[in-house]
């Protein structure tokens, strides 16, 4: 009864407790796949979220602060950074949370990282560098577009300097080691770096000599 009662005191007219709370859930799943490390977890869940995300986002428009809360409309700027397996519905997405923001019902820096994935699945250079690849023990941009320029334009995105955020992530997650990844001509194990995102390239097995076609996508 306690909660229901700040609940109505807190959420102004117009707020969807339901909406945010299951954004809510559904942001805790995926973070929790994230942090396992795994793969199929991560895949699964994003499997679910997606075909939902749509739905509400037919029903409803973006949901922004106005809807949602703070916390609710990151959770559903989050799902959508994660919407990789469907480009176009990720890019729609794009356009709505632009407008949101220009609303003050998203960040910049939220339209920053989601413009960024974007580009990078289109085959296009990233703009704010918010997308980073392990290459030989450290963390570094994806593909950037004019990188002396980057800093000035992640601090119209209320953005810091590139060098803090990779040193961030390197705080957060430790130096990159190249993935393992499987022939799935003999079953032996390929110790490599991965491609930038939207790019391709070739590996050869050390054990059969199978040349295999890498290509990745951006995961943060």
């Amino acid at each position: 009864m306690l909660v229901a009662v700040l609940r109505a005191v807190t959420h102004p007219e117009g707020m969807d407790p339901g909406l945010r709370a299951e954004l809510l859930r559904r942001v805790e799943r995926d973070q929790a796949a994230r942090r396992a490390d795994d793969p199929e977890a991560v895949a699964r869940v994003d499997a679910e979220n997606l075909p939902w995300l749509k739905q509400a986002i037919a029903g409803i428009g973006w949901p922004g602060r106005s809807i949602v809360g703070e916390d609710g409309a990151s959770a559903a700027w989050l799902l959508a950074q994660h919407a990789d397996s469907d480009p176009a519905f990720q890019r729609q997405c794009l356009g709505l949370l632009t407008a949101a923001a220009g609303r003050g019902e998203a960040t910049k820096a939220q339209v920053a990282y989601l413009t960024d994935r974007v580009l990078l699945a289109e085959g296009k250079p990233q703009e704010f560098g918010t997308q980073a690849i392990g290459r030989n023990g450290q963390w570094v941009p994806c593909v950037l577009r004019d990188p002396g320029r980057v800093d000035q334009r992640r601090a119209a995105m209320t953005l810091g300097p590139l060098a803090d955020n990779l040193a961030r992530i390197t705080e957060e997650y430790g130096p990159p080691a190249p993935p393992v990844i499987t022939c799935p001509a003999c079953g032996g194990e390929i110790e490599t770096w991965l491609p930038d995102p939207g790019e391709e390239t070739t590996v050869d097995c050390a054990s059969c000599g199978q040349t295999l076609r890498l290509g990745t996508r951006a995961s943060q």
